[in-house]
């Protein structure tokens, strides 16, 4: 494509040049590496030779200094002047259509990524290590208030948990039994986990069962303790393992 300057003075600015000047402007900081050409001009990426040029004219028309009073029309046509300068060349659209195809690429790619890595996430966060199977298990956050937790059956009502308390309660007039953890502050369902454990407590207790230990923290005070049933964890210690 061959230069295309502005036609003959048409006298006053057309309607519509000061819009064009504010757009125009609104790019005038956006480093010429960054700017979008296509979207100076008006049109689509996909637009040919003359309907760039066609935009061109219309533009330059409308901007010129020479054909507009506009105190910084001169900085809006050298916006138009510069997406002009990659259209018109052949190399320079080619070079621009490539650096953008790889832009777009490297964003796709870039959110793909970050949608695996928040799934991954999210499954380490439901999930727990299990030291039987060696495999993981889901976990699954009750919708419980921590101070109203754990259900008694000795008292008929509910009592609060604490962090790392582990306990089981029943459902179906016994026939089920699911276990519970309070961890992070909020309470799951480890069903999953403690049968693979093969963990027996009894459910519905006024006392926790079990307290799991995380780190270097010991386990709960006494009282909050008992001995586990056979083929069950020996100790809180035992119970950490999964994290």
């Amino acid at each position: 494509l061959g230069d295309a300057a502005p036609g003959p003075d048409v006298g006053a600015p057309a309607a519509g040049s000061g819009e064009e000047v504010s757009r125009l402007l609104a790019m005038a900081e956006v480093p010429e590496e960054e700017l979008n050409p296509f979207q100076v001009l008006g049109v689509e990426a996909t637009a040919s030779d003359a309907e760039l040029k066609k935009a061109y004219r219309r533009l330059a028309v409308l901007v010129h200094p020479d054909k507009n009073e506009h105190p910084r029309a001169e900085a809006a046509f050298k916006v138009l002047r510069a997406a002009w300068d990659i259209v018109s060349s052949p190399e320079r659209r080619k070079e621009y259509e490539i650096k953008r195809m790889a832009e777009s690429e490297l964003t796709r790619s870039m959110s793909e990524f970050l949608s695996r890595l928040q799934d991954d996430l999210k499954e380490a966060m439901n999930t727990m290590m299990c030291s039987k199977c060696q495999g993981k298990h889901k976990r699954f956050e009750m919708d419980r208030d921590p101070l109203s937790a754990r259900y008694c059956a000795e008292c008929g009502a509910l009592h609060p948990a604490e962090e790392g308390d582990f306990w089981a309660e029943s459902s179906l007039l016994g026939l089920k039994i699911t276990y519970f953890a309070m961890m992070d502050g909020k309470i799951y369902d480890i069903t999953e986990w403690a049968g693979c454990q093969r963990v027996g407590i009894s459910p519905d207790t006024h006392r926790v069962p079990y307290h799991i230990s995380f780190g270097s923290r010991s386990a709960g005070p006494g009282g909050r303790q008992r001995s586990a049933s056979k083929g069950s964890p020996t100790s809180a210690a035992d119970l950490q393992d999964f994290f």
